[in-house]
C-alpha cells in the first residue's frame, strides 16, 4: 500500500500549489506547471507502466482544477510522464541539469498534446506559454531535484 501513497501524496501537494499559487507566479503567460513538474520528477526513476499511472492521475488533477478538458490533460499527461521516463533513462549522467532536461521535453510533449487533443482557442498564447513554461519547469525540476536529493539522503541515513 505505502508504494503508491507517497506519490499520491506529492500529486495532491502540486495540485494545490497549482491551484493557490500558479496564478500569482505567472510571468505574462507563462505560468508554473506543479503537476507536470512534480509528475515527471516521480516519473523519472520508475517503469513505463508507473509513469503512465502517475501521468493520468495528475491529468486528472489538472483538469479538476480548471474544470475541462480532461481527456486533453490526462492524455496529455500521461505521455509527458513516459517521455520523461524515457529521456531520463537515455541521459547519460543523473544529475540536476539532466532532471531539468526532462522536465522541459515532457513539457513540450504535454504542450504538443494538448495542442493537438485540447485545441487552444489562442494559439500565440499557447506557444509562449509553452516555450515559456519549458523554461519555467525546467527551474522549478532543478529545485524539485534538490529537495528529492535531499530527502533521499536522509532517509537513507535514518535507515542506517
Amino acid at each position: 500500500m505505502r508504494h503508491w501513497l507517497s506519490p499520491l501524496l506529492w500529486l495532491i501537494l502540486a495540485a494545490a500549489l497549482q491551484g493557490s499559487l500558479a496564478e500569482r507566479m505567472s510571468i505574462g503567460w507563462v505560468k508554473p506547471d506543479f503537476l507536470l513538474v512534480i509528475a515527471a520528477a516521480l516519473s523519472m526513476r520508475g517503469s513505463v507502466e508507473a509513469a503512465a499511472g502517475i501521468g493520468f492521475v495528475a491529468g486528472l488533477f489538472h483538469s479538476a482544477l480548471w474544470n475541462e478538458r480532461v481527456a486533453a490533460y490526462t492524455l496529455s499527461r500521461m505521455f509527458a510522464c513516459v517521455v520523461a521516463t524515457r529521456v531520463y533513462q537515455a541521459t547519460p549522467a543523473a544529475g540536476p541539469w539532466a532532471a531539468a532536461v526532462v522536465t522541459g521535453a515532457a513539457t513540450l510533449v504535454a504542450g504538443v498534446l494538448f495542442l493537438f487533443i485540447g485545441i487552444p482557442s489562442d494559439l500565440l498564447r499557447w506557444l509562449v506559454s509553452t516555450v515559456g513554461g519549458i523554461l519555467y519547469n525546467a527551474a522549478l525540476a532543478l529545485l524539485v531535484y534538490a529537495l528529492q536529493s535531499r530527502w533521499s539522503s536522509r532517509r537513507s541515513r535514518d535507515r542506517i
